[in-house]
């Protein structure tokens, strides 16, 4: 199973409607004309179109083809993730805006909620994210928790606010992000973090929290993310692994 390549395929398209490549209106290339544009099969092409169309920005009709109908995601931002690649390019879409960092000792509580060692010395640099391309807008509230020994990334990530802090310190370091541990839960925004989003106190949200680990297992970095339920919709596929043979989507 290829995830990968249909994302890469949405992910373009997605650029194309953006930049008005294929204006709102306007028909996407035939299933065909993708297929030999971006040299993969029919099952590739049309995974990546029925992700456009899960985020309401485009549809499709028999005999009439597949019709561009938004120029941006519908319900906020989406987020098409298949692998650490992808999770990459999300960091290249969304900009940091760093608004403190805090060293501390890590307690039980956080320990057990974030998946850190008890007693170890950590840093967190909590930041606001928005979209590149509607940077008056905050998308999200993020908490990015590592050990003290990696703490000369914190003006990296500063200098740098597009690139995930793990993949600074996968390349300042050298710990290779060999796997992305993911739990999301709902959760309502309280006062503060309402207002610094711009958003209505009370307001129901998504907790994402992810643990980047190395090829051993062991812990790189923890993210915690709190989105606004109107500005976050994660979008994924499930297929049935068949034996003897590597099924390309």
């Amino acid at each position: 199973m290829n995830q990968t390549r249909y994302a890469v395929v949405a992910r373009d398209l997605m650029e194309g409607i953006s930049n008005g490549r294929y204006p709102v209106g306007s028909l996407l290339p035939t299933e065909f004309e993708l297929c030999e544009l971006y040299e993969v099969s029919r099952h590739t092409v049309r995974a990546a179109i029925t992700q456009l169309q899960n985020q309401g920005m485009v549809s499709r009709r028999k005999r009439v083809g597949t019709r561009v109908e938004a120029a941006t995601p519908s319900g906020g931002y989406s987020q098409s993730l298949a692998s650490v690649a992808d999770l990459v390019h999300v960091a290249e879409t969304h900009i940091r805006d760093v608004q403190q960092v805090e060293h501390f000792v890590v307690d039980i509580a956080q320990a057990r909620r974030l998946g850190l060692e008890p007693g170890s010395h950590c840093f967190c640099m909590s930041s606001i994210k928005v979209d590149v391309g509607q940077r008056h807008a905050p998308l999200c509230w993020t908490d990015v928790y590592a050990d003290e020994v990696y703490a000369s990334v914190i003006p990296l990530a500063q200098e740098c606010p597009g690139e995930l802090i793990a993949a600074l310190i996968e390349r300042e370091f050298g710990r290779r992000i060999d796997a992305v541990d993911q739990q999301v839960r709902p959760v309502q925004l309280n006062a503060d973090l309402a207002t610094r989003l711009n958003a209505a106190a009370g307001l129901l949200g998504l907790n994402i929290i992810r643990q980047y680990r190395d090829d051993q297992g062991g812990l790189i970095a923890v993210s915690e993310t709190v989105y606004p339920d109107d500005r976050f919709t994660l979008v994924m596929q499930m297929k049935r692994e068949k034996r003897g043979s590597a099924q390309e989507l």
